[in-house]
């Protein structure tokens, strides 16, 4: 299995237009709508006071509707099918503090033109510029396999020790 670069915009835009806007550009969207038998997973949160909850749904609207009105529920739905080339994973992070974490995945290797294996760094970039552009993400972050953070001190956390991480693999 790949390994992947996940790709995050923080936003304040916790909106259908710009939840829309962002699947509408990485996505086949009316592809990707059909989620029965999935489920939203909403996890206790001591510091935002929320208790677990699951809830079952059938489509991907039912799921934005739910992110848009529950703003201090904090859950991540992950979407890996029918989506642009180059792109692997599609997340949505509905933050506790009220927020949206848009993120993508694509893989941390391609190969290039002439067989060589090499780093995706760049169309890591090239996706953090097109999440900024979309959602008016106030923050970006390039990380490796891992998962989006629950809210924005965590996301400015996760910014400094991937920014020193990634400045330290572009200098290799």
């Amino acid at each position: 299995m790949p390994a992947y670069y996940d790709i995050y915009g923080l936003s304040k835009q916790r909106d259908k237009i710009t939840v829309e806007k962002f699947l509408n550009y990485f996505s086949i969207r009316e592809k990707i709508e059909n989620r029965e038998g999935q489920e939203i997973a909403v996890y206790k949160n001591e510091k935002y006071k929320t208790e677990e909850t699951w809830t079952s749904i059938i489509s991907l609207t039912e799921v934005i509707d739910f992110g848009i009105e529950n703003k201090n529920y904090g859950f991540a739905f992950y979407i890996g099918d029918n989506l642009i080339e180059g792109i692997n994973h599609i997340i949505l992070k509905f933050t506790f503090d009220g927020k949206v974490i848009f993120g993508i995945s694509v893989e941390e290797k391609k190969i290039d033109d002439i067989g060589n294996l090499i780093d995706n760094y760049d169309k890591a970039l090239e996706v953090e510029k097109k999440i900024a552009e979309l959602t008016n993400s106030t923050k970006t972050s390039i990380q490796f396999e891992y998962a989006p953070s629950d809210d924005e001190e965590e996301f400015d956390s996760d910014i400094e020790l991937w920014r020193n991480m990634n400045e330290e693999k572009r200098k290799k």
